[in-house]
């Protein structure tokens, strides 16, 4: 299976999305970010950089892959989009990543139109706005949160999924619990999509 996670706007913590879900079903990860620091986190062959105008092979149908992707949408965006099985589109509740995330939506559905809508680092009430927002414009993709919480950046720290975290101590197995739910109906969401 192929997922790409993407969206124009930065911020919206692509990365970390894509890391989770890889570090969790063992996937590569396969980013357009020159800058990432996704090769010093994952082990050689589970991370490739793509160089800046390096062209984008046709990926095996049977790779399991993670497109990490940023920016505009160039050839090599479109052409990773295509490859995928589903898009998984994070977003947070600010104006202009609303906003830009719609706008931005309308661009990529005619490459993929298998989209999952995730409202990322939500605080009080940012779900319920982002999922308005989103079920306005396009009520055919779900929409789902992941909760703000220090799990996200620490799996940059740790190395480790958020479920590997959980089984370090009881106290991470409880402050976690909620967002690696969050993750598990994520992942489920994704792998039901046809």
């Amino acid at each position: 299976m192929k997922i790409t996670v993407y969206n124009f706007k930065g911020g919206v913590g692509k990365t970390c999305i894509a890391l989770n879900i890889a570090l969790t079903m063992d996937y590569a990860i396969v980013t357009n970010d020159i800058l990432s620091p996704l090769d010093e986190i994952l082990e050689d062959g589970q991370i490739k950089k793509l160089k800046l105008n390096e062209k984008v092979p046709t990926y095996p149908e049977d790779w399991d892959l993670i497109f990490d992707l940023g920016g505009y949408l160039d050839s090599r965006a479109k052409m990773l989009l295509k490859q995928s099985d589903c898009v998984v589109v994070p977003v947070v509740n600010e104006y202009i990543d609303v906003h830009t995330t719609v706008n931005f939506i309308q661009e990529i559905e005619q490459y993929n139109n298998k989209i999952v809508i995730v409202a990322n680092k939500t605080g009080k009430n940012d779900f319920a706005h982002v999922k308005k927002t989103m079920a306005k414009n396009y009520p055919k993709y779900p929409v789902l949160e992941i909760k703000n919480s220090r799990a996200l950046p620490n799996l940059m720290i740790k190395k480790k999924s958020v479920k590997e975290m959980m089984k370090e101590s009881r106290l991470l197995n409880h402050h976690y619990k909620a967002i690696e739910e969050q993750f598990d109906k994520l992942i489920s969401t994704i792998r039901g999509i046809k």
